[in-house]
């Protein structure tokens, strides 16, 4: 029996260090990492939270967009360091990045926001939801979509709508070549 009793305390120490392990590293992994092309509401203040495609900052459960004020909807081939548009466009290639930007938006603290891809008129993919930490005033509220590893967009018509705790407030319409 003193033999299994160290292997036993050996066993112990090393799921410790596993779990305080994961405790570090699992948070890390939704959080966003180099080269991470994510949507935010951004501003000189503090931003919000940067997302990657499979993160979601969850819901404010509100429906009230009367306060939110989204600027003009474009979309871009790149955004600057403040997150609004540079090269504005309505056509890309297939393999390019699709940046959907308001600018010069207000969006009070508690508000969600999320942008909806559609295709020929059918949706094809909802951006990761964010949510306000504070009042953004004058700011950028950008999302992006790409295609997949490997893949490229269809070409065809494509429209991406602004959707503000719930209710569709702006849209962009573009064109995939």
């Amino acid at each position: 029996m003193n033999a299994s009793r160290p292997n036993m305390r050996m066993l112990l120490i090393v799921g410790l260090i596993v779990i305080v392990g994961a405790l570090f590293i699992i948070p890390r992994l939704g959080s966003g990492v180099a080269g991470d092309q994510s949507g935010g509401v951004q501003d000189t203040n503090p931003v919000l939270p940067t997302l990657d495609r499979s993160g979601n900052t969850g819901s404010s459960g509100t429906t009230n967009t009367s306060n939110v004020q989204l600027g003009p909807v474009v979309a871009a081939a790149s955004v600057d360091r403040d997150g609004c548009p540079v090269d504005a466009t309505n056509t890309f290639e297939p393999v390019e990045q699709v940046y959907i930007v308001a600018e010069n938006s207000y969006v009070p603290a508690g508000t969600s926001v999320f942008v909806r891809l559609y295709q020929n008129g059918q949706p094809i993919e909802d951006a990761p939801e964010i949510t306000a930490d504070q009042d953004y005033n004058n700011s950028c509220v950008n999302f992006v979509f790409e295609p997949e590893t490997g893949a490229r967009f269809e070409p065809g018509q494509y429209e991406a709508e602004f959707i503000v705790n719930g209710n569709p407030v702006n849209s962009v319409q573009f064109q995939i070549r």
